[in-house]
């Protein structure tokens, strides 16, 4: 029997919209993978708006530089830690609880972030963050919801939806910051979490995972001894720490020795952000039919020619500007393209746990990264911390 020409039509944009999501073609998997997008692009946005207000609400609260410095490195450290372990709690329970557990943590994080009223207090705000990985639970879901060869598609445009609420968090938070105190745009940031927890407890389908699964790895040792996982996560972190040794500075560097203005500095960060997105969004999901090594050359490569471009710019503000853009894409492009390539490496029971170590040399090169950056800076000055990043990338 032909189909209605009305029922072909919403058949193909269905299969259109499941081929560009890189989802399989199935309705359960096209929900939970709409649910992940969306719940990235919120968690993206109130990520940022938080970033942007800590600075200001920790100097209410009588912080200085040398008190947020030590706040963000305990962040850095659990989050490394506390990945690992949500991993492993992803791969037990689930990702519809993946997702409650780190929407609610981060919605958590930003009630004391809001509230806070002491050093003390703000320092407290930030523990509950060891469980906020809402990117590792969408990038489980994208892997279970996605085949093989379609995994850099899946995962390039996870990281897209992160990349456009990132974006899109940069221009809202510096309209708001116009209107609103910090503390303000941090309730805001806690309204945003709350929506995305009402929308999974709401609309994720129920009864697509079973806790009676496989049980994964005994450990992530076991999964680092199969092959090609142990050089990715050496290549994932070399690149990580290469590169964020000037993209965890952006803003600083920006300030000093550039001295960019506020106003110049947001628009360099939109201009960072979207070239981001457009990476992640258009490139990567090209990237899926080079093996591991060739996937590793051309990842280091990429970053390797805007390192040199900043170090032969100088003192350059304008050469500056324009580096850090590819500087970004290929950055985190480079890391997402390696991290769908290692989810390919694991049974689906093990989906989480991989998902974990793939971004745990991302999380633990940029805990090192500014502090390498920052010495280097202090020591030689500008154009020697994108020659060291680049020296980074033979090792």
């Amino acid at each position: 029997m032909v189909k209605p020409a009305k029922a072909r039509t919403e058949q193909h944009c269905i299969e259109s919209y499941a081929d560009f999501l890189g989802c399989k073609q199935e309705g359960k998997m096209l929900e939970q993978m709409s649910l992940a997008h969306s719940s990235q692009a919120l968690y993206a946005m109130a990520s940022e708006a938080s970033a942007v207000v800590l600075p200001y609400i920790n100097s209410a609260v009588g912080g200085n530089v040398q008190t947020f410095a030590m706040m963000q490195s305990v962040t850095s450290i659990s989050q490394v830690l506390g990945g690992l372990c949500f991993g492993h709690y992803a791969d037990r329970f689930g990702p519809r609880w993946a997702l409650l557990t780190a929407h609610g943590a981060a919605m958590s994080s930003a009630i004391l972030v809001a509230s806070a009223q002491s050093r003390p207090s703000l320092f407290l705000a930030m523990m509950p963050l060891t469980l906020a990985h809402g990117f590792q639970a969408s990038g489980q879901i994208a892997v279970q919801c996605s085949e093989p060869e379609q995994r850099s598609v899946a995962m390039g445009r996870i990281s897209g939806s992160y990349g456009l609420g990132f974006f899109t968090g940069t221009l809202v938070t510096a309209y708001a910051a116009r209107l609103l105190s910090p503390r303000q745009i941090a309730w805001g940031a806690v309204a945003l979490e709350a929506s995305v927890l009402s929308t999974v407890l709401a609309l994720y389908p129920s009864g697509e995972y079973s806790v009676e699964e496989p049980k994964p790895a005994a450990s992530f040792w076991e999964i680092l001894q199969r092959p090609h996982v142990w050089s990715l996560v050496l290549s994932k972190l070399s690149t990580s720490a290469a590169g964020g040794m000037l993209l965890c500075m952006i803003t600083q560097f920006a300030m000093d020795p550039f001295n960019f203005s506020t106003a110049q500095t947001s628009v360099l960060m939109a201009y960072v952000s979207g070239m981001q997105l457009l990476s992640q969004t258009f490139v990567v999901p090209h990237l899926g039919h080079l093996g591991p090594k060739a996937l590793r050359l051309s990842s280091a490569g990429a970053l390797l020619v805007p390192l040199l471009g900043l170090w032969a710019s100088g003192s350059s503000a304008l050469g500056y500007c324009v580096w850090m853009g590819p500087l970004a894409a290929s950055g985190y492009g480079g890391n997402t393209a390696l991290g769908s390539l290692m989810s390919c490496l694991a049974p689906e029971s093990e989906s989480g746990s991989m998902v974990a170590l793939g971004l745990a040399p991302l999380s633990l090169g940029f805990m090192l990264a500014p502090i390498m950056s920052s010495w280097v800076y202090q020591h030689f000055g500008f154009q020697a911390v994108p020659a060291v990043a680049a020296a980074m990338l033979w090792l």
